[in-house]
């Protein structure tokens, strides 16, 4: 499935600059400043910086699940 650049979040184009690199490992969420983040693993264990911040934790757990998906998939990254 295609969207539109408009369409696509921020997150989700870090996210796929961040697959492309090679060095992405997994998704994984954390809190953050009473929210709930995700963050990129990279495969030498360290995190990157939030791709993304929710107040609800399970808007976080789908979006580290939906990210490693991606990671996982063979589609390329940008045709998410």
């Amino acid at each position: 499935m295609q969207t539109k650049l408009a369409e696509t979040q921020l997150w989700q184009r870090n996210l796929a600059s961040l697959i492309r690199s090679g060095l992405f490992q997994r998704a994984e969420t954390g809190q953050l400043h009473g929210l709930y983040a995700v963050y990129g693993v990279y495969v030498d264990g360290t995190r990157s910086a939030p791709l993304a911040k929710y107040a609800d934790v399970r808007r976080a757990s789908d979006a580290a699940n939906l990210a490693n998906t991606i990671a996982r998939s063979e589609v390329p990254a940008d045709a998410n």
